[in-house]
This record gives structure tokens, C-alpha cells and sequence, in this order.
């Protein structure tokens, strides 16, 4: 008698402890599952010209710093699409930003962007939409602070680098080039496109090299 008692307190024990284990599972996995890469803020850039390409930073916190993921985004306007939303592999870099250009220029203005995170085997982690202005310039959603983004800091820094050795007083201009911070393209100084930016959004650049190096592209009207 005794004895079939220890061997039904064995048995117990046993489907206890492979109950405990499969708790145990469950919340490893809803633990890191609730803890995937999700998209936190955005900020998109639409140019200035008509040529110019589309711009989107997306901010995943620094947490996930150094991880590979890829980052597709739909632009639309009116309901139409404007691209493929090609699947873009990319790093996060160490502010937790992933910054990502579009692959064509649009003939219109977004006013929607539907951005979707995998990670590097392209499981999807997260899906946003975005509902853009379809006027010019820089767009910010959510929590991030974009302009300290390794992109928009290089750009901050090459303006700060140039005018701080550069500019002469009473000079018309810092430079031979006239970058715009928001379509990342480059001008001659005589451009008319020039005339049309904020002066808030130019970058001075002394010379052609220097415009590229810094990131920025030649203008389509002007060549320089």
C-alpha cells in the first residue's frame, strides 16, 4: 500500500515539475517576444525639389544598438503608391536610429508612409503609418530626438566644422556651395533654387568635395 503511494507521489511530482518547466517556457518566450525591436518615432524629410528623394529616420531606442534589422516603406499619395517598398537591410547605429533614403525620386509629395521592421530574417517585428503633409520639409512622430541622429548629425556638424574656420565677416557668402539640410542636395551659389530655401535649412560647403563627403548630392538644375 505504502509502496503505491510513493509511486502515485513520484508520478505527481514528475507532471508537476514538467508543468512548472512549461510555465517556465511560456514566459521566456512571451518575455521576448514582448521585448522585440518596435518602432518608437519617425521623422521624414520630402526635399525641396521634385527630384529630390525621400528621407525617413526611424527610431528604435539605443537599446537595440549594433542589431541588423530591415526597415520597408510604403510611400503613397491620394492612394496611389509612389515606390516598391523595397526591403532595406540596415544596422541600427548607436543613438538607436535607422536612417533610410527612398531608391527613386517622386513626381508628388507623400502624404502617407507605411513602414514596416523585420528583423534580419525577416520576421516582421512592427508596422506604422504615418500621415505626412505632402508640403516640403522635415516631419517628426513619436519619441526620438532627431536632430541629435548620427544622419542629421553629421550634417550639423559639417555646417559647425565649416563655419567655424570658413566664414569671414562681411562676406555675401560662407562658400562657393550652398547645401539645403533638408533635400540634401548642394548648389552653386547662383542658383536660383538657393533663393528659395529657409535660411535656417542651408549648409556652406567651400568646396564640391567637401558637399560630398558631407553627404549631400549635386542639384539636377544648376550641376555644380
Amino acid at each position: 500500500m505504502h509502496k503505491s503511494i510513493d509511486i502515485i507521489m513520484k508520478l505527481n511530482l514528475k507532471r508537476a515539475s514538467i508543468i512548472i518547466l512549461l510555465i517556465l517556457i511560456v514566459l521566456t518566450t512571451v518575455s521576448a517576444v514582448s521585448a522585440s525591436m518596435e518602432i518608437k518615432g519617425a521623422s521624414f524629410s520630402t526635399g525641396s525639389e521634385l527630384e529630390d528623394k525621400t528621407y525617413a529616420t526611424i527610431y528604435v531606442t539605443s537599446k537595440y544598438a549594433g542589431d541588423a534589422a530591415i526597415v520597408q516603406i510604403y510611400y503613397s499619395r491620394d492612394g496611389s503608391l509612389l515606390n516598391n517598398g523595397n526591403m532595406v537591410p540596415i544596422t541600427v547605429d548607436s543613438q538607436g536610429y535607422i536612417d533610410v533614403s527612398s531608391a527613386d525620386a517622386y513626381s508628388l509629395f507623400p502624404d502617407k508612409a507605411e513602414v514596416n521592421l523585420y528583423d534580419s530574417n525577416s520576421k516582421l517585428l512592427d508596422t506604422e503609418t504615418f500621415y505626412l503633409s505632402p508640403s516640403t520639409g522635415l516631419q517628426t512622430f513619436g519619441s526620438g530626438d532627431f536632430g541629435s541622429s548620427s544622419t542629421s548629425s553629421s550634417y550639423s556638424d559639417a555646417y559647425s566644422s565649416y563655419s567655424s574656420s570658413s566664414y569671414s565677416s562681411g562676406s555675401d557668402s560662407y562658400g562657393s556651395y550652398i547645401g539645403n539640410s533638408n533635400s540634401h542636395k548642394f548648389h552653386s551659389s547662383g542658383c536660383g533654387d538657393v533663393n528659395k530655401m529657409k535660411d535656417s535649412n542651408k549648409v556652406y560647403f567651400s568646396s564640391r568635395d567637401e558637399a560630398i563627403n558631407s553627404g549631400y548630392s549635386p542639384c539636377g538644375h544648376c550641376h555644380p
